[in-house]
């Protein structure tokens, strides 16, 4: 752990001015940088790349960042992971933004995996047979659909076809898809689903939800 430490300290002493609770391991290929277990960067040769994917990826590129290039003794597949210009790594606050974005990335990617190995509604977390006989009658008849429909969808055809649900019908979808369990939801997130759910709800002519105090 010591050898970690201090192979890892310039890029660790960078990133924990930025990020709270960011861990090291050794990797075949050089040292991986998590957050909550979620593996965003690593290092390789004192140099720190940054994991990226799909649209992050290319907004990175087009802000300077440069893949990392694979060799044969690379365990990882490298060419998702970015050298960043010092234009992002000098600038805190640019810096910060794409470490979350990478950071959330990856939680959605495992997300979309776990996801993927479900297939009935009932099997998410929060849901139950209730609330999948109520979706398959508005056409949502398993997971695949549920998440391509998304929880602001579902909720408004809901009420459209006269349903009688509430927020907690709404939160326990918010919280399926993430795999979580809807206690966990933290209240920022709750405020911003809200938001998007209304949204949703004006768009198709409904009331606004509230939360009740």
């Amino acid at each position: 752990m010591r050898s970690v430490q201090q192979h890892t300290y310039w890029v660790r002493k960078q990133l924990d001015r930025l990020l709270d609770d960011v861990t090291t391991s050794s990797l075949f290929s050089g040292y991986g940088f998590y957050q909550n277990n979620h593996l965003f960067g690593i290092q390789q040769y004192g140099i720190f790349y940054l994991r990226a994917e799909g649209d992050l990826a290319r907004l990175l590129e087009k802000q300077g960042a440069v893949p990392c290039i694979p060799s044969d003794n690379n365990a990882l597949s490298l060419s998702r992971y970015y050298r960043l210009p010092c234009e992002i790594s000098n600038n805190d606050t640019l810096y910060r933004e794409f470490l979350l974005r990478s950071i959330e990335q990856v939680k959605q990617q495992k997300i979309d995996f776990q996801l993927a190995k479900k297939t009935r509604i009932k099997e998410l977390p929060n849901l139950s047979i209730k609330h999948e006989r109520l979706l398959i009658k508005i056409n949502i008849i398993n997971v695949a659909q549920l998440r391509r429909a998304g929880a602001e969808k579902a909720y408004t055809i809901a009420k459209k076809h006269g349903f009688s649900i509430n927020l907690d019908f709404y939160w326990n979808l918010v919280a399926a898809l993430q795999n979580i369990h809807v206690s966990l939801l933290p209240p920022e997130q709750k405020a911003k689903a809200l938001e998007k759910l209304n949204h949703y709800l004006r768009k198709a002519g409904l009331r606004p939800e509230k939360v009740k105090q």
